[in-house]
């Protein structure tokens, strides 16, 4: 597996990096400096192929450690939710533990990453339509551009609220530079159409030495999750039933294969982060050489396998599973794929697990799902890079979960809300659901979003958009036993914006609460 499998030498590559990773807040005022070792835009953007090299620069943003190697993913996102319980660990579970301040390190990593590559897609917007070459290429680097730039600030405006939206290159002085807060709605209202663009320019599909880029489906799909987050539902239902009627996309018969490394990019998946496991790379983001594998395993693995403290799975995750059987009176397999506790034959990687475990780690429950077992620990080879096991951030089961829910809250608990989530429940052997009513197929399709997705990073975005953030970790103050961690209303719903950003840039305001 590599990271972009998209034909187009590393020189070129790294030259697009070096070029296409300006920072937002890079100031050129009153300078005149000539660099010979750097390409500038003015001889830059000549032809396809610089074109291409500047598309891929967009990509490589991805799999780097600050934004969906690591932090991005576990520390920020995973950790976040009330299906894990973090133990403390200074500068980098702060966030997990509702503890993180505008100078917790791990938060600017990820949102200078996010900004670099949106600038990269800014670029390649501005300046790819003034080359010559092939329309039809050019309109798909183009529809690349804009769903990278939305999937982007869909991760931004869900992680930080009121943040900067820039739209355009930055190419001026300090007007362009120092930009204020955008509401989330006007971050949705670009998003949109950013992925409207994307959707009537994307193929439905790419050869197989192209696999990795966004597709209509990916895009088609983050259209339809960004109305539902803005509760259009009937928009969301319908961008969603495209995804559905254009068979494209399957559910795979065996559910732990969207977890393997061996069946990454399976017909279940719209779009996932494709890392090439470059050891020989270091910590730090795009333009440089670094790490760009699963690094994330670290902070999800029991504590015993881990240079980290890691987490817990809470006990009510587990509840939820053994609440129900299976049609022929079994286990939900998904349980064992998600979570390890001591069962007979448990395993936690290559021990068993009363091997693993001693005194009260022997009574908990950790996490199964995106470890690989193959390995002796987490960081196995010893790196933050050992394993390419790529992160689905969008496959079928979930957009057929938000279609269900899209429709049941549009108009009601009809036929084809119960169709999209028992195809889910169908693959685990589990009984069909018919007869309910809203309320209760809306909590019905909220718990099988847990059971289907736990500790895939949509949890804590779903307790935030359902508004049951506050009330979930308020009123179960053992959700955050390890630690101790105290939600606080109208401040923990987002993370702060990082404090150096903030006291750089006059028209930037601080989230509340902090």
């Amino acid at each position: 597996m590599h990271i972009l499998q998209f034909n187009i030498p590393k020189k070129v590559l790294a030259t697009a990096g070096l070029l296409l990773t300006l920072s937002l807040f890079t100031c050129t005022e009153d300078l005149d400096i000539t660099d010979p070792n750097r390409l500038s835009p003015e001889v830059f953007w000549r032809n396809q192929t610089d074109a291409e090299a500047g598309i891929t620069a967009v990509y490589a943003s991805l799999p780097a450690i600050p934004a969906f190697g690591r932090i991005g993913v576990g520390l920020l996102l995973i950790q976040r939710s009330d299906e894990v319980d973090p133990f403390p660990q200074i500068n980098v579970n702060d966030g997990g533990i509702f503890g993180a301040t505008p100078d917790f390190p791990r938060l600017r990593e990820p949102w200078q990453e996010l900004y670099k590559q949106i600038s990269a897609a800014n670029q390649v917007i501005a300046n790819v339509p003034n080359i010559d070459f092939n329309a039809e290429r050019k309109a798909e680097i183009l529809g690349e551009a804009r769903f990278l730039r939305a999937h982007a600030y869909f991760y931004l405006v869900n992680q930080w609220g009121n943040i900067p939206l820039v739209l355009e290159e930055i190419s001026g002085g300090l007007e362009q530079i120092f930009i204020g807060n955008s509401t989330p709605a006007q971050v949705y209202d670009a998003m949109i159409e950013d992925l409207k663009v994307a959707q009537g320019a994307l193929p439905q599909s790419w050869s197989a030495d192209q696999v990795g880029r966004a597709s209509w489906g990916a895009a088609t799909a983050l259209l339809g999750k960004s109305y539902l987050y803005t509760e259009q539902w009937s928009n969301a239902a319908a961008e969603f039933k495209k995804v559905i009627d254009s068979g494209l996309y399957e559910l795979t018969t065996d559910y732990f294969d969207n977890f393997k490394e061996e069946t990454t990019n399976n017909v279940e998946s719209l779009f996932e982060v494709q890392y090439d496991g470059n050891t020989t790379g270091g910590w730090g983001g795009t333009g440089a050489n670094v790490w760009r594998g699963q690094a994330w395993e670290a902070d999800i693995a029991p504590r015993a396998f881990s240079s980290q403290q890691s987490v817990t799975v809470n006990q009510w995750v587990f509840d939820l599973f053994m609440a129900q059987q299976t049609v022929d009176g079994g286990e939900d397999p998904r349980a064992k794929a998600t979570m390890v506790w001591n069962y007979p034959g448990a395993m936690m990687y290559q021990k068993t697990f009363t091997e693993a475990f001693n005194g009260v780690d022997l009574e908990r429950i950790w996490v199964r799902k995106y470890l690989n077992f193959e390995n002796e620990t987490a960081l196995a080879p010893g790196d933050w890079a050992g394993d390419t096991n790529n992160w689905r951030l969008i496959r079928f089961a979930d957009v057929l979960l938000m279609y269900a829910e899209a429709v049941n809250e549009s108009s009601g608990p009809d036929q084809e809300a119960f169709d999209a989530i028992n195809l889910v429940r169908a693959r685990a052997k589990m009984p069909a659901y018919d007869g309910m009513d809203q309320a209760t197929l809306r909590q019905a399709i909220r718990d099988e979003r847990v059971r289907e997705l736990a500790i895939e990073g949509y949890r804590w975005w779903d307790l935030r958009r359902w508004g049951i953030a506050a009330d979930r970790f308020q009123k179960n103050p053992e959700l955050r036993g390890n630690s101790g961690g105290q939600f606080v209303i109208g401040k923990h719903e987002y993370y702060p914006l990082p404090r150096q950003d903030v006291d750089s840039n006059p028209n930037l305001n601080q989230n509340p609460g902090y």
